[in-house]
Formats: structure tokens, C-alpha cells, sequence
């Protein structure tokens, strides 16, 4: 069985917010029966109308059959297209979906996760995973959502874990080759990185392209691949694909602000392969991160208890001043510290709403996935 499989980052963020979205959706529509492919899995679909549009395009290029979901800001943004009929597919959210105290970084907000779909196969089920992990805002954070990231590697991890056909991984990872995050990936799943594979590792973000300025070239985008009980997984090519220049609205533009990847396997009957092994240094490195990642939340939830308590003893003081009856024959005074109140007490709501409502989940979070680490089957006893 030969397989052609796509990923891209289509960049489809609502107006004004993204930048010509639907001629750039429409563009790929167009350029996609050029390329003959079976499976098209992409991410940041968070607009309906880019997902009716993908969608039309992919049965006119003979993608036929679609995972979508109805393609509001909360889905994940994950959609799939393929040649070759899904027999079941599931969608899974990461339980670690970042901070929603900030709100330019909407991780939180898009519901992102992973997709699991099952490709009917001459000799079994092939299993696609899509997915988009936590972006790094590394301009912004000096921890760079790691933590974050790390937590939804390892749930990622263990859901391909109690997966024995052959595998195909792709998607937007927001990590690099030489971070630990890739470490722990390559770990934890025993996958195989067909760019590494083949010697194809060009930057999918880089400093040429039209619509995404950055210093460093950049290889964060993948396409990753693991051998079945039964059957092998072959890599035969990968090359850089959606990376061409145009012009749109009088300037040059692309597909999108990420350059895609196309790689082709052959699926085929081969002895069987016992489950991967978790890698020991992944685990203590993983370990590590969800540990610091429990440190970092604990911290936080100390700190905003503490600002929600100064809020509610701002407010309190306002309002016992609003009660003085000398204030009070003052109607611009009394104006002022009715504000003075609201104003406090509205900040003591959310800090308490991130320290007694998020703060606790996310806790949670880290420790059950700390949890399923150390109990993964062929692992004991890697804690020193």
C-alpha cells in the first residue's frame, strides 16, 4: 500500500486577525490536485468558512472522506482529508491547554488536541495521528510553555502507546530537533523522523518566507512515522511543499505562514515488532518537566490568592468608605469609590477564579499524567 501523505499549518485565523484567509484557503484548494495526494492532514482550520472551503476542495482533488468538526475557535482547528476511507476516528484534547490569564496567547481558548484516524488498509487499519502542540512565544515567556508542551507530549505518547498498526504522526509541533521536548517525543513513542530518516531537514518557518519574518530557520513542523505488529512502515520520500511565492493584495505572498511537508510511504506485511520501549532519558526528562510543571502551577496559585485577597481588602475599604456619611453627602466622592470597589473587586474575581477553579485542574493534570509515566508497562524501575 502506498501512501502520499500532506501536512500544513493553513494558518486560517478569524478576520481581521489572520491575513487574507480565504485567498490563501482558496489557493490551496486550487493547487491541491497537483499533488495527488491520499491523506491531507491539516491544523489551524478555526475558521468554518475555511473548513467548507478545504473541504470542497479535497472532494474535487478526490479526498473524499473527512474528519471536520464544525469549525468554531474551540475544535482544536484540526481537520483531515483523505483518499482512503476512515473506519473510526477520535479526537482528543490536551488536558494541559496553557494559561488563560493571557489572553494573546489563545492556546487555552482553541481547544487544541490531537486527532487519532483509522485508514482502511489491505492488511489492516493504517492509524493517522493529526496534531498542533502548545506554541512557544518565546518573545514573551522565558519558560516558553514547556511544561505545557511536554504534558501534552507525554498524552500524546500515551495514546500511541496502546497503538499496534503501522503509524503516521504529522502536524505543527512548535519544537526543534535539539530541544528536549524532541527528545522526549522521539522517546516515549519510538517513532522515526522521516526528514532525519531520509536526510530531508529543511526549516518549515524561516526567514525568507513572505508571510512569516523570524531570525532563526526554524524545523518545527513533522512528519513521523512507526512500524506495526504486522506491518512495516517505509519511508520513500519527503520534500518541502506549500512554500511557493505569489502575490496576493500586492504583495508576495504563500499558502500560508508555514511551508507544508509531503512525505510517501509504503505500508507492507513484515514480522511483527514488540511495543517500543520507553527510552530512559525521555522518561527522566519528561518526568522532570511535569514535576517543575506541577512547582510553576503551585507558585502561581500562591500568587494569585494573594492578589485576590488584596483586591477583596481593596474593595472592602472602598466600600466602608462609601459609608461615611460625610463621603457620602458627596456625590463625586461617592462616584469615585463605588468605582474604586468595582475596580478592586473585579480583578479579586478573576485572580480567584485562576486560583481555585484553573489552578486546581491544572494540578490535577500534571500529576495524573506524572502518574501514567511511572506506571508505563516496561518501565520500572527507570526511577533511580
Amino acid at each position: 500500500m502506498r501512501l502520499r501523505v500532506a501536512t500544513l499549518n493553513v494558518w486560517a485565523l478569524p478576520d481581521p486577525v489572520g491575513f487574507q484567509v480565504g485567498a490563501r484557503i482558496d489557493a490551496i484548494g486550487r493547487h491541491l490536485p497537483s499533488l495527488d495526494l491520499d491523506i491531507f492532514a491539516l491544523q489551524e482550520v478555526w475558521t468554518a468558512g475555511a473548513r467548507r472551503r478545504l473541504v470542497a476542495s479535497g472532494r474535487d482533488a478526490g479526498l473524499s472522506h473527512v474528519w471536520s468538526r464544525p469549525g468554531d475557535f474551540r475544535d482544536g482547528g484540526l481537520l483531515v482529508l483523505s483518499r482512503v476511507p476512515i473506519q473510526d476516528a477520535r479526537f482528543e484534547r490536551y488536558t494541559l491547554p496553557g494559561q488563560p490569564a493571557v489572553a494573546d496567547h489563545p492556546d487555552y481558548f482553541v481547544g487544541k488536541g490531537f486527532l487519532h484516524v483509522q485508514l482502511a488498509g489491505p492488511d489492516g487499519p493504517v492509524h493517522l495521528f493529526d496534531t498542533h502542540l502548545h506554541a512557544r512565544y518565546g518573545s514573551d515567556v522565558p519558560h516558553e510553555y514547556h511544561t505545557y508542551r511536554v504534558g501534552q507530549i507525554v498524552q500524546l505518547a500515551l495514546a500511541l502507546r496502546d497503538t499496534a498498526g503501522p503509524t503516521i504522526v504529522a502536524g505543527d509541533f512548535n519544537l526543534r530537533p535539539a530541544t528536549s521536548e524532541y527528545r522526549i517525543l522521539m522517546g516515549l513513542t519510538g517513532l522515526r523522523d522521516v526528514a532525519v530518516e531520509l536526510d530531508r531537514r529543511e526549516p518549515t518557518v524561516y526567514d525568507a518566507h513572505p508571510l512569516r519574518k523570524t531570525r532563526r530557520d526554524r524545523r518545527i513542523d513533522y512528519v513521523l512515522a512507526r512500524d506495526g505488529s504486522h506491518q512495516a512502515v517505509r519511508s520513500r520520500s519527503l520534500r518541502r511543499a506549500f512554500d511557493d511565492v505569489f502575490e496576493l493584495g500586492g504583495s508576495n505572498a504563500s499558502f500560508s505562514d508555514h511551508a507544508g511537508l509531503i512525505a510517501e510511504f509504503e505500508i507492507a506485511r513484515a514480522p511483527g515488532t514488540p511495543p517500543p520501549r520507553p527510552d530512559l532519558e525521555a522518561l527522566s526528562l519528561a518526568s522532570s518537566a511535569l514535576g517543575q510543571g506541577r512547582s510553576q502551577t503551585t507558585r502561581r496559585r500562591r500568587r494569585d490568592r494573594m492578589a485576590a485577597g488584596l483586591g477583596l481588602g481593596g474593595a472592602l475599604l472602598a466600600s466602608a468608605g462609601m459609608r461615611d456619611q460625610r463621603v457620602s453627602r458627596r456625590r463625586l466622592l461617592r462616584a469615585g469609590l463605588y468605582t474604586a470597589a468595582g475596580l478592586a473587586l473585579a480583578p479579586c474575581l478573576g485572580f480567584s477564579l485562576l486560583s481555585e477553579v484553573y489552578a486546581p485542574d491544572e494540578l490535577k493534570a500534571f500529576e495524573h499524567l506524572a502518574t501514567q509515566l511511572d506506571s508505563w508497562p516496561g518501565a520500572g524501575g527507570w526511577i533511580a
